[in-house]
């Protein structure tokens, strides 16, 4: 007996396949937020030490941590990324020809 399985390829942005609006800031708000949770993570920072060196508030990072992210802009998150030394570079380019949309993308390095 064989099953048959419908499924839909994702397309790379989770955000985008369930219907919201502002995917791509969604999208990119979460990759940031998951970086600053490893930053913080990595250096053993406690949430209260991570929230010291942020200038935020201990429930304000986990909020982050734990992914309720529609509370901070991107460009906050962005701010968080610098206050953590690491250098926040924004680039503009021409999407590729073979794309159809263009992308808001975190390149992490």
């Amino acid at each position: 007996m064989t099953v048959e399985k419908n499924f839909t390829p994702s397309s790379g942005n989770v955000f985008a396949d369930l219907g919201f609006v502002q995917s791509e800031e969604m999208r990119a708000k979460a990759q940031i937020a998951y970086h600053i949770t490893q930053i913080i993570t990595h250096r053993h920072l406690t949430q209260m030490e991570a929230a010291a060196e942020l200038g935020l508030t201990q429930p304000k990072v986990s909020q982050i941590m734990a992914g309720r992210h529609d509370g901070f802009s991107l460009e906050k998150l962005m701010m968080l990324m610098v206050k953590l030394d690491r250098d926040v570079e924004i680039v503009i380019k021409r999407k590729p020809r073979t794309r159809e949309q263009a992308h808001l993308n975190v390149v992490y390095t």
